[in-house]
């Protein structure tokens, strides 16, 4: 794409479609250089919520950028109690967004399963969104590959090491979740810059330059 989407504008559309709880959250968005596509951070009550998609995703068709955007807002999903990414994907196909998501996993280079916490959850990949949606939003995916000139391929790799960051603010704790894995950090961190700097086969998880945990980077 030649121009850069507006990110605000996006999500303001997706809260308005599909995301009424979020109605009266104050949502800022920005892009930032990311070890991940995308990493959103809110505090409890909901009311402070932030989004930074990677510069990686700067050239992404809008179809695939809702698809991103659709899943971070699902993060705050109060009906995904187990905040697993399989339970997070499923809430944005039962909003309606499913033909996005599975674009944006092309994007991503994630046509199989992304399997995470050794098989206890995962990010569904292309296939596996495609087999959950009905005819109609077969249809639209379908329309969407055609406008794209995009070939499902299992060929493609991810770009990217982690699809995601979430990162939950409590009054005494900042709670961040990668791949699955859980670290917590007291006191709140709220305004930190949370990365991720892969050596060999281990993950390790930065906070303003300070390492907070790490694990073995996933295989598939």
């Amino acid at each position: 794409m030649s121009e850069t989407l507006d990110l605000s504008q996006l999500v303001s559309r997706l809260v308005k479609i599909a995301y009424p709880e979020l109605n009266q959250s104050c949502i800022k968005t920005t892009w930032g250089i990311s070890s991940s596509f995308a990493t959103i951070s809110w505090t409890h009550d909901y009311k402070d919520v932030r989004i930074k998609c990677s510069n990686e995703t700067k050239t992404w068709h809008e179809a695939a950028l809702t698809g991103l955007l659709s899943h971070e807002l699902s993060h705050l999903s109060k009906q995904n109690k187990e905040q697993s990414e399989r339970c997070t994907d499923l809430d944005a196909i039962m909003r309606g967004f499913g033909p996005y998501l599975g674009v944006e996993r092309l994007f991503a280079g994630k046509y199989e399963d992304h399997i995470i916490r050794k098989g206890k959850d995962r990010y569904l990949g292309y296939r596996s969104i495609r087999q959950l949606l009905n005819e109609s939003e077969l249809k639209h995916l379908d329309m969407l590959l055609e406008q794209l000139r995009l070939l499902p391929s299992k060929k493609n790799q991810p770009k990217l090491v982690h699809h995601d960051i979430a990162i939950l603010h409590t009054a005494k704790d900042t709670m961040i979740k990668i791949d699955g894995h859980e670290f917590k950090v007291t006191p709140q961190r709220k305004d930190a810059e949370v990365g991720t700097i892969l050596r060999g086969n281990t993950v390790h998880v930065i906070i303003d330059d300070e390492e907070v945990g790490h694990f073995d980077s996933p295989t598939s």
